[in-house]
């Protein structure tokens, strides 16, 4: 009988751990409608939830993005866990993004007294589209396989930015529709371009795009001089 009482003595010693999530909690629910920028229930959009206050880099924390709207624009998600968050509506293929700030969010909170949460979520503006269809070396005329776009919102408060690298075959990026911001195209061994007043190539200026806009703009980037290389 000895091994079998060795055997009991191990297990007793391990550390017990709690588990990862608790099981007498109850289940909640999330559903919902996403409509247009007309208002208009849409048809294929993701929608993505993530808990508020979770552990950074957690399952949790990054959320899921399981299910996409029916033809009727509504959504219902089961299975969700006790606490608050973040509803988030997302269509990339058409623009939808949280970078560009044309996503939309909204927040819930399920107790084991409200198993349940319904939404609106309307998307829109519609992104504007920069168009590129001409990025080269100033030099050569030879055109760059691959460059950074960056834009910057200022704001009193604090800018928002963003941007896309943009490799060949790529043209175009969606940019922020409705505010002015600061646009800017790099590229490695090459000096920053900025966005100038038409009139007046040596003045910085912002651009804006109204929603859904597309501007197109052809870009010369000018090498860096050697030892700004180094």
């Amino acid at each position: 009988m000895r091994p079998v009482l060795l055997t009991l003595l191990l297990l007793a010693s391990l550390p017990s751990f709690p588990q990862a999530a608790d099981s007498s909690q109850p289940d909640g629910t999330i559903s919902g409608t996403v409509l247009d920028e007309h208002g208009d229930p849409f048809k294929g959009v993701t929608v993505c939830t993530y808990m508020i206050g979770a552990p950074s880099g957690s399952k949790e924390a990054r959320g899921d993005c399981l299910v996409t709207t029916d033809q009727s624009g509504q959504f219902h998600i089961d299975h969700v866990a006790m606490g608050t968050f973040g509803v988030e509506a997302i269509k990339p293929e058409d623009g939808y993004i949280a970078f560009a700030g044309t996503s939309v969010k909204k927040m819930v909170t399920l107790t084991p007294s409200q198993l349940s949460a319904a939404v609106a979520l309307k998307l829109g503006p519609k992104p504007g589209v920069l168009l590129l269809p001409s990025v080269k070396d100033k030099l050569t005329g030879q055109p760059i396989a691959s460059f950074q776009v960056g834009w910057e919102i200022p704001s009193p408060n604090g800018s928002l930015s963003g941007g896309e690298t943009i490799g060949q075959g790529i043209n175009r990026t969606i940019v922020p529709p409705e505010k002015y911001f600061r646009l800017t195209i790099s590229a490695p061994g090459y000096e920053k371009w900025i966005y100038a007043d038409p009139s007046d190539p040596s003045r910085p200026a912002l651009i804006r795009f109204r929603p859904g806009e597309e501007k197109e703009l052809l870009v010369e980037l000018e090498p860096q001089a050697p030892a700004a290389r180094q």
